[in-house]
């Protein structure tokens, strides 16, 4: 359970961190929430972050989160083109400014930027998943829940939490169920990390959720998958080693989903076998069309056409060629490799 899941978080305030607010803006942005009976005050700092600043900020008699988007031109998350990819567009006067960055195209890309979290966290708490709760969101700020434990104190990311192995594969668990949510809501986080799973009392919460995409709209949305369940083994693999394999059968995620099979109690499967990728379409039509071709040819053979018959055995003669020669080859570095070895021996 959250700890204020439903209603903000405990009265008692972290720590205050050493950043003071960053900037001029900042500071205004914040204190038009005051102003307007949003929040009653900023209690501190609480963290800088990559794309955002956060704060702890109160409305009596709970704290929350208010999380304030840097501008892209600060942001180190700068290359955001592909999680753009299938966001849905109000006009074709917005699609043209997006598309040619002008200075409205920019203000829509930012408002799009936040506002996917906060839609994304909207839509999982309506399933029930285990993610910060929003209270509103205003310009470039979202005030949300905050995650804390049971003793009102402020719940530690993943990277932060020691896990024996038991704890580990439990954790691996508990977030591929969270990441199977996501997905059932057409979503993939995109970022996933150990860096943006809280954990609160015992149990993951995902959070930072800007970059996420549409499971059916995104073309890259299979692949952001995939890094997002490795990620998350590869970091939990290093105290149960298995973890890391089984976080490469992270595809069996969208083979399920593509099919409208996937389930909230799906588990990875450590012994199914990748279904193969065809990298050359043009190849696969040309073995198809020939595969055709061949098969009407030894249709006509049979019904008695001498042609037929005749192209069929000069085919099977060029296949008896083909396999000799690889024979040959083949022991021939056989061969090779054995006098290789034996030089090496005396």
């Amino acid at each position: 359970m959250l700890a204020g899941a439903r209603a903000g978080g405990p009265a008692r305030p972290p720590r205050p961190a050493e950043s003071p607010i960053s900037s001029r803006g900042t500071a205004q942005l914040l204190q038009d929430l005051v102003e307007h009976g949003v929040i009653d005050g900023v209690v501190c700092p609480l963290k800088s972050g990559k794309e955002a600043e956060l704060f702890v900020v109160e409305r009596a008699p709970f704290h929350y989160v208010a999380k304030v988007y840097r501008p892209r031109s600060e942001r180190s998350f700068k290359n955001d083109a592909g999680y753009r990819e299938g966001r849905a567009v109000r006009n074709t006067r917005d699609a043209r400014a997006l598309a040619k960055k002008t200075a409205h195209g920019q203000e829509l890309a930012e408002q799009a930027w936040h506002q996917a979290e906060v839609d994304a966290l909207r839509k999982l708490e309506a399933i029930g998943a285990r993610a910060p709760r929003v209270l509103m969101h205003h310009d470039n700020v979202i005030v949300m829940e905050m995650i804390c434990d049971a003793d009102g104190q402020l719940a530690p990311q993943l990277a932060r939490v020691p896990l024996d192995a038991a704890g580990a594969r439990a954790m691996f668990e508990a977030i591929l169920q969270q990441v199977v949510l996501l997905l059932r809501c057409d979503l993939v986080h995109g970022d996933l990390s150990p860096y943006n799973v809280l954990v609160a009392d015992g149990a993951p919460v995902i959070i930072d959720l800007p970059q996420c995409v549409s499971a059916s709209q995104n073309q890259q949305a299979s692949e952001m998958l995939e890094r997002d369940v490795r990620a998350i083994a590869g970091f939990l693999g290093l105290v149960d080693p298995e973890l890391r394999a089984l976080g490469e059968q992270a595809w069996q995620l969208w083979v399920e989903y593509e099919r409208g099979t996937l389930t909230d109690d799906f588990k990875l499967d450590p012994e199914r076998v990748r279904p193969a990728k065809v990298s050359d379409l043009g190849g696969l039509v040309e073995f198809v069309h020939r595969a055709r071709a061949e098969a009407e040819l030894e249709a006509a053979a049979e019904a008695g056409d001498e042609d037929a018959r005749r192209m069929l055995h000069a085919r099977d003669k060029r296949n008896r060629r083909a396999a000799a020669a690889k024979a040959a080859a083949a022991e021939a570095r056989e061969a090779e490799q054995q006098a290789g070895a034996a030089g090496a021996r005396s």
